[in-house]
């Protein structure tokens, strides 16, 4: 092996670590604002960036097992790979229309700390830049603005930067 060759073994084993890399971070050797690229997805009209550095995918067809005495926005729970994971209606929760027919379901996370939401369409790739950044917080629903970081407007579009992990945990003390 070379000097700086590394073990299969070594390989393997070694400890990956995905930095949330933010706006200000992505700032080119010239200066030029990179801002950010990330996957979002639309609950009605509410746009909201799923986080960097964590899986989020996109399941279909999941049977989910409903929970007595719970609040309607709560579907119940679903198994993702062997583990239950809530479900949650933002839809039902916001008072926002939907089709219905043509949901999905992404769910954010990873083991017992995912969580799974219903959105109108298939997540898209985003790109921001501070120029899109709202200087003040738009006319969205106040849970979700409390559990917010920033908010960007483009091409017409309000996209929310939010902490998911705190928005449902908030959730899970309401059910």
């Amino acid at each position: 092996m070379g000097v700086n060759a590394m073990r299969p073994s070594e390989a393997l084993n070694r400890a990956f670590v995905l930095a949330d890399v933010t706006t200000t971070e992505r700032k080119a050797v010239d200066g030029k604002d990179q801002g950010i690229t990330t996957h979002a997805v639309l609950v009605g009209n509410i746009g909201l960036l799923l986080p960097r550095g964590e899986v989020s995918e996109l399941v279909e067809n999941q049977a989910i097992c409903q929970l007595p005495n719970t609040s309607t926005w709560f579907n119940g729970v679903t198994s993702v790979r062997g583990n239950m994971i809530p479900v949650f209606d933002l839809h039902a929760l916001f008072d926002i229309s939907h089709e219905g027919k043509g949901r999905k379901m992404i769910v954010v996370g990873e083991t017992e700390q995912a969580v799974a939401f219903w959105v109108d369409e298939m997540p898209r790739m985003i790109s921001l830049v501070s120029d899109d950044a709202m200087s003040s917080a738009p006319p969205i629903p106040s849970l979700i603005k409390d559990h917010s970081n920033r908010f960007f407007l483009k091409d017409g579009q309000i996209w929310v930067d939010w902490d998911v992990r705190e928005f449902f945990t908030t959730l899970g003390d309401l059910i």
